[in-house]
């Protein structure tokens, strides 16, 4: 599926491109970022999760965000298959840019969108061979995960919400489910249904489910950066699981750093 920059723009955060800062009921004729949504459950853990997150208005009004990420995707013998410390910028509409720079053996590798595709240079070099869609696919992840929990305003984005649930370390949370149906709409290039764990009793985003075509991932939150007001992870850890989150192995490790925030 290909993504007009418009798209990407959704992706980096729709209500970015679409609220005004609503947190103020009291303005006249502002439209409710929280109107498509019918259960009132959805509404009530969405809006403490935000507000615990740094808060609806603060993050619309970002016209930057800048962080360090330092990963490793490991094979299920615990082999490293791919590591790298990138850099990430991502400007916010109306300009709209997206940057991921890293080194790899001495070559400085940059992905870039500020068009209608995403591009990769090496060494300042245009790469022919890259695949458009896994360009694509790098941007839209990477410019998904750090929004949540303000992404599921998203339109198209199919929320209920499924209880308390307790996870392995005996933490109580609340569970979001969003579903996203990419034959109905194009805010998602896959049919993947995610759960989304929030503390119980302050409504940290603690961690994620996400049933993929093939297999289960399990994601958490192990630490986190306070920045100018925002709750931004700093350890993740992810881990092939069953449906049941058993555990199968160790998939990626991530550390983020250095966030810089500028705002209006």
């Amino acid at each position: 599926m290909k993504y007009s920059f418009t798209l990407l723009c959704l992706f980096l955060l729709c209500t970015h491109c679409n609220s005004p800062s609503t947190d103020n009921a009291d303005i006249v004729d502002v439209p409710d970022p929280y109107a498509h949504l019918t259960s009132d459950e959805v509404k009530r853990v969405l809006k403490k999760a935000m507000d615990r997150a740094g808060g609806l208005t603060k993050w619309n009004q970002i016209k930057t965000l800048q962080f360090k990420k330092d990963y490793a995707l490991l094979f299920e013998s615990g082999e490293i298959e791919n590591a790298a410390l990138q850099t990430h910028t991502y400007t916010f509409p109306p300009e709209s840019k997206v940057s991921i720079e890293w080194e790899k053996e001495g070559k400085k590798h940059l992905i870039s969108q500020d068009g209608a595709q995403p591009t990769k240079k090496v060494d300042g070099v245009v790469d022919t061979t890259a695949n458009q869609q896994s360009l694509t696919n790098t941007v839209l992840s990477a410019t998904f995960v750090i929004s949540v929990p303000f992404k599921l305003l998203d339109a198209g984005v199919v929320l209920s919400y499924d209880g308390l649930d307790t996870l392995a370390d005996g933490r109580k949370v609340e569970v979001l489910k969003a579903v996203y149906n990419p034959a109905q709409t194009d805010t998602h290039s896959t049919p993947d249904t995610w759960w989304h764990y929030y503390d119980a009793d302050d409504f940290t985003f603690v961690a994620y489910m996400v049933q993929h075509a093939d297999h289960f991932s399990y994601v958490e939150n192990l630490s986190f950066d306070e920045v100018d007001g925002f709750v931004f992870p700093r350890e993740r850890k992810s881990y092939r699981v069953d449906e049941e989150r058993n555990i199968q192995y160790l998939r990626a490790t991530y550390e983020y750093m250095d966030y810089e925030v500028v705002g209006e």
